[in-house]
């Protein structure tokens, strides 16, 4: 649904203000056609719809945590994350959780490592990543009123605005993929152009635009390795790992779409005995595996980012939903 750029901008203001209304940012300018002075004017150029591609990380995680919260050996910050991304001219966009974070980090159910408020500011404007809402308190939006909805959802575009953090309007990442399609149309619609869903595909500006605008995200995991014939493919683990050769394709986005990736934590090397969380990243990629599915190491990371080709746009969110002409119905 398009809204006109004074709607936007009110909506905005409100946000800021803390009234809790939703905002958006206002849609690129259009220009007019002129007409051509000469009788016989060449046919207008067409121009291929752009590629996009976003890399989300969920709950904006600071670290790998032991049972005494302390950084695990071997793990990979989320700020190292964002120098190696900011070296390549790349920028993420995070999910918050509004309740986690504070005046300094904190420790999240003792086993990970939540960044403070001036964390997330400094990730922002220094290397230019934005962040999108996973809720206030990161709760089941299927088990709540609809008036605890609204308060979970919406009330977080507010609470990051107020915060600097203004583009929060474009994604919800609805908590552990507990959506609907009521839910999506008449909350979460109000203050937020897209609804994340978990898949395995691009989605398409067709499908984008579609009410109620839902978007596909990957979720990236690790867990057992992908190479069969060794003995960590046998290994515990609900998940198998990805390794680049699986994700390097879902970079190479299509004209007209838009890719989203989504990662969690980073380690390097292996852990240490003992500890809570194990894992292996030597050797070849398809051997690499991690106790966890939210873990991944670093250096895969790296290949995937450095395959996303020149004709990509890697944006956020409420870029793709301003040039697909997608906003919060309210």
């Amino acid at each position: 649904m398009r809204t006109s750029t004074t709607a936007i901008a009110a909506a905005t203001l409100a946000l800021i203000a803390g009234t809790g209304g939703a905002g958006a940012a206002a849609p690129a300018s259009e220009n007019p056609a002129t007409s051509s002075p000469v009788l016989a004017a060449a046919p207008a150029a067409t121009t291929a719809e752009p590629a996009y591609l976003t890399l989300l990380f969920g709950r904006t995680q600071w670290a790998a945590a032991d049972r005494l919260c302390k950084p695990l050996p071997n793990v990979v910050t989320l700020g190292r994350v964002a120098v190696l991304m900011k070296d390549r001219g790349r920028s993420g966009v995070g999910n918050v959780v509004v309740k986690r974070h504070g005046v300094t980090q904190s420790c999240f159910s003792n086993y990970v490592i939540s960044p403070s408020w001036n964390d997330l500011t400094q990730l922002r404007t220094q290397f230019g990543w934005s962040f999108t809402s996973a809720g206030m308190q990161y709760l089941d939006m299927t088990k709540l009123t609809p008036t605890q909805q609204h308060a979970e959802a919406c009330g977080s575009v507010g609470a990051l605005a107020r915060r600097g953090h203004t583009r929060a309007w474009g994604l919800f990442a609805y908590p552990n993929n507990k959506i609907s399609d009521k839910i999506q149309s008449q909350v979460v619609k109000k203050c937020f152009a897209f609804g994340r869903v978990y898949g395995n595909a691009f989605t398409s500006k067709t499908a984008g635009t579609a009410w109620p605008n839902w978007q596909t995200t990957v979720s990236v995991n690790g867990g057992r390795c992908a190479d069969t014939t060794q003995d960590c493919s046998t290994k515990p683990y609900g998940t198998t790992y990805m390794t680049p050769a699986q994700l390097i394709p879902k970079v190479r986005v299509t004209p007209g779409s838009w890719s989203t990736l989504q990662f969690y934590r980073f380690v390097t090397g292996t852990s240490s005995p003992g500890t809570a969380m194990q894992w292996n990243c030597t050797g070849p990629e398809n051997t690499h595996w991690t106790s966890d599915a939210e873990m991944y190491r670093v250096r895969d990371f790296v290949r995937v980012l450095d395959a996303i080709p020149s004709t990509v746009t890697v944006s956020d969110p409420a870029t793709i939903a301003t040039a697909w002409g997608v906003a919060p119905s309210s």
